[in-house]
């Protein structure tokens, strides 16, 4: 390949010579720059953070630039405590346990765990899907919509069914457990917000296959309650549900590795080509 009629031009891209943040301003010392005098987080004093709120309150901060309502606080606390423990199932929870039983350095467990909950099916990618399809459809009739969702898809599948991300089934059917939380919600949340609407619409959803709420459609509608933006919702949900996972990572750490299940030969399919 000749080169030699190539033209090279540059972008003359000015770089900026500090980074720049809208989150937080460090002042520094006089006799060193490079040490910290005063933070402050979106305006905020970090020590009288320290002194007169606690973890939620400065983790709303950080995200929306304020801290929260009584109600916002509220909602928040309640759903930082739902995803602190997804259990054991969870895929973030197995992968891991995998990393804790394989002897897996301790410090890339958290990292591990959090690739194991980044998918579109039960993971944080669903989360965001979620959040996008409730943004897009809330001013939608829901019954209507209902409708043509169910018209759309094929329900006489034996595998789990996704309507749409964040709706449909999970293991067959709905969790009563995450139905007890989503009521939980619904007293707390807007009467004219998302997870309302979206009740309607589950409710709207009810057929012989049991399609109504998965994990992702929970927790999408309350985070859009809360007026997070869905772009941020995959890794808010991969930050609350990590302790869990890596809870059940250390648990399997100094275990021996046949305290794992292991599938038996006649359990494993093989495809003939």
């Amino acid at each position: 390949m000749n080169n030699r009629n190539i033209k090279i031009e540059s972008r003359n891209d000015k770089f900026t010579s500090k980074i720049k943040s809208d989150i937080t301003y460090e002042q520094p010392c006089e006799d060193n720059e490079f040490l910290v005098k005063e933070v402050r987080t979106h305006g905020y004093n970090v020590l009288n953070l320290m002194d007169s709120c606690d973890y939620i309150d400065v983790f709303f901060l950080l995200y929306q630039k304020d801290l929260p309502t009584k109600e916002q606080k509220s909602i928040l606390t309640k759903l930082s405590i739902f995803l602190i423990n997804l259990g054991p199932r969870h895929t973030s929870a197995r992968a891991a346990a995998n990393a804790g039983i394989g002897r897996t350095d301790v410090n890339h467990i958290v990292p591990i765990a959090i690739m194991g909950m980044g998918g579109e099916y039960g993971g944080s990618k669903e989360v965001e899907q979620a959040m996008r399809y409730l943004k897009s459809h809330h001013s939608s009739d829901f019954k209507l919509l209902a409708k043509n969702t169910l018209s759309n898809n094929i329900l006489n599948s034996d595998s789990d069914i996704i309507l749409a991300p964040g709706f449909g089934t999970d293991f067959g059917g709905q969790s009563p457990f995450l139905l007890d939380v989503k009521d939980i919600f619904l007293k707390e949340c807007p009467d004219d917000g998302y997870l309302n609407w979206a009740n309607k619409f589950v409710e709207a959803l009810a057929n012989e296959k049991q399609c109504g709420w998965r994990l992702a459609g929970v927790v999408a509608a309350v985070l859009l309650d809360l007026d997070f933006e869905p772009r941020i919702g995959a890794g808010l949900f991969q930050i609350l549900a990590s302790p869990g996972a890596f809870a059940h990572g250390i648990q399997f750490s100094n275990k021996p590795i046949t305290d794992m299940p292991f599938l038996k030969d006649e359990d494993y399919e093989i495809e003939n080509n």
